[in-house]
């Protein structure tokens, strides 16, 4: 015989059950919005990072190919830097680099991009990325005649600050000399 309806109701059971799949649910929400709000930043690392390495790499691009090559490139060398030679001549500071090879091994923080721009010590936004440069002849491994180096590879990878979970971002132009 059915019950009147005043005297229907919920089981004990069915209100645990209800509870226990409100809250599977709520929780897997609650994971997938910390997800979200943990990677909300990613896009500003990404952009700082994007805009780093080509700065970098405009910068570099913009000096001339080698010491003895004048700036454009043309004539091209004929005593090319060895490839045990590249890197910074003695003297020059990062401010008097002149040339591609001078970045060779080039390895700061790159708050240092901005000095020069800045005189309050840099753009502090900047703080944390750290820029490494290296500069490798492409082609031929030797000198003889007609196999003069002519192209170079710019490799520059910026690394993110450490608490951003972002990995190092490697970026490279080649350099020619015709």
């Amino acid at each position: 015989m059915p019950q009147p309806a005043a005297e229907r109701g919920f089981s004990l059971v069915e209100i645990i059950i209800t509870i226990v799949i409100i809250g599977v649910a709520l929780t897997a929400a609650i994971a997938g919005w910390g997800t979200i709000a943990r990677h909300s930043s990613d896009v500003m690392w990404q952009t700082r990072v994007s805009y780093l390495g080509q700065a970098y790499l405009e910068e570099i691009l913009s000096r001339r190919y080698d010491e003895q090559t004048p700036l454009g490139g043309s004539p091209p060398c004929t005593t090319c830097t060895a490839p045990g030679s590249l890197g910074f001549e003695s003297g020059e500071t990062r401010a008097t680099f002149d040339d591609v090879d001078d970045y060779h091994g080039l390895s700061e923080n790159a708050v240092g991009l901005f000095n020069s721009l800045v005189t309050t010590g840099g753009i502090q936004s900047y703080n944390g990325y750290q820029v490494d440069v290296q500069v490798q002849y492409v082609g031929a491994s030797y000198f003889a005649a007609g196999n003069e180096r002519r192209v170079k590879q710019i490799i520059v990878t910026v690394t993110p600050p450490q608490n951003t979970g972002q990995s190092p971002v490697v970026f490279s132009a080649l350099r020619g000399n015709y």
